[in-house]
């Protein structure tokens, strides 16, 4: 009975005894037959045991010079390895008359991606397709090309004519999920919906769900968006890119205390995540947590010191709590860096108002008025600053620059009449 070393050593290595593996396995390359060692190339590359592979492969590729299909799998393994100098010599050796010159340019596709070189490899890949524009493999690979590079809009033909031909799956692809995560990425939601609903709960990764939960909550399907969501968490707690979505669902249906919950235990998760710290502010105020909302803020600002959304959130909540010297602190340092929005101004017009600072505050109300000359609640503070202010023609003039906006604004009629005796 013949020994089949090659096995042994694969029996080997599943049961952790890597001496015995590595033993067995130079048995296998001086002992077994051709067959059973390329078998074993084959088995130790899926593996990821590349240096055997390589081994074996070149053993047989001395014994079988003319067989070019040796040289793809050792241009595969160099790639992978990230020698790209070795990959381009066994590809170069191989002619357009080879039975493996189709495997050789898809080869090389995979190449010239791992340098950066897309249109390089786009181009091997429609040369490949059209010596052999029936090979499966080959609208494989264009539609992962075209998949990877963001081209959804090539992809998603190709992956529909190979689910025609009866391809569910390819290499381990859901060819079903591809669709419709790219017809997410171009806008064609329902499409995209229709698609993943099709996927059933065990066959769908954690990374489809979340795509599908995304487009529930797009739609406004919170509901099921929610559910996605929490099922996902239920699995992975650490798939941190959710709580933030999550909680927003939740704020959606008006309930923020779900909110809060998640938004915390997002952050019990991830400490770094400024995004978090700010949309848990967010929500403590709106729940009338003040003082732990100017805390989340704060956190949200030691991460991100120059995020403008978190800044203008802190600021409005200096203003709701009188914290007018305050709020001019925070804002003035911001503009002296150079972190500059117009809603600064804004702000800055209505907290010196507040200390009677009026030089200050005219001088913001000029700066911001241009941003804001369209935006009502803007248009009614400077109304209310120029009535103060006793400047009588400039506030009859805003208020009928804000009649031209806001039309029917019964209350802003009755000012402005009364304004005018």
């Amino acid at each position: 009975m013949t020994t089949n070393y090659a096995q042994q050593m694969l029996d080997a290595l599943s049961s952790g005894q890597l001496e015995d593996a590595k033993k067995l396995f130079a048995q296998s390359l001086r002992k077994d037959n051709d067959d059973l060692i390329y078998s074993l190339a084959e088995e130790l590359y899926a593996l990821g045991f590349l240096n055997q592979s390589r081994r074996a492969y070149k053993k047989l590729l001395e014994k079988y010079p003319e067989e070019d299909e040796l040289r793809t799998a050792l241009a595969d393994i160099a790639i992978e390895d990230g020698e790209i100098d070795e990959a381009q010599d066994y590809l170069a050796q191989i002619s357009s008359n080879s039975s493996s010159y189709i495997k050789a340019l898809l080869v090389k596709a995979d190449l010239y991606q791992s340098e950066g070189l897309s249109e390089s490899a786009e181009n091997s890949l429609l040369k490949a397709e059209k010596i052999a524009p029936d090979e499966e493999v080959i609208q494989f690979a264009l539609a992962e090309y075209y998949y990877s590079n963001q081209n959804y809009a090539k992809a998603v033909p190709r992956y529909r004519a190979l689910l025609m031909t009866g391809h569910r799956e390819i290499s381990r692809v859901d060819i079903v999920a591809r669709i419709g995560m790219a017809y997410a990425q171009i806008g064609n939601y329902e499409n995209a919906m229709g698609y993943l609903e099709q996927i059933k709960p065990e066959r769908m990764t954690l990374d489809t769900r979340f795509q599908l939960a995304i487009l529930y909550q797009e739609n406004e399907r919170i509901d099921e968006a929610i559910k996605l969501f929490n099922e996902i968490l239920d699995i992975d707690s650490k798939y941190t890119s959710i709580y933030p979505l999550l909680g927003q669902a939740y704020e959606q249906q008006q309930k923020f205390e779900d909110a809060y919950r998640v938004y915390q235990e997002g952050l019990a998760q991830d400490e770094t995540n400024e995004l978090l710290y700010r949309l848990a502010g967010l929500v403590a105020d709106k729940l009338d947590d003040l003082d732990q909302a100017k805390n989340y803020y704060k956190q949200a600002l030691a991460l991100d010191n120059a995020d403008v959304t978190t800044i203008i959130a802190l600021s409005d909540l200096l203003l709701k709590q009188y914290e007018y010297e305050a709020d001019i602190q925070l804002l003035e340092k911001y503009i002296q860096d150079n972190i500059i929005d117009p809603m600064f101004y804004w702000h800055l017009a209505r907290a010196n108002y507040q200390i009677e600072a009026i030089s200050q505050a005219n001088k913001y109300w000029m700066l911001a008025l241009p941003f804001f000359e369209e935006n009502v609640s803007f248009l009614q503070d400077i109304i209310d600053w120029y009535h103060e202010q006793g400047q009588r023609e400039n506030e009859i003039n805003m208020m009928n620059h804000y009649l031209q906006i806001a039309p029917d604004d019964v209350d802003m009629q009755m000012k402005l009449e009364d304004a005018k005796f």
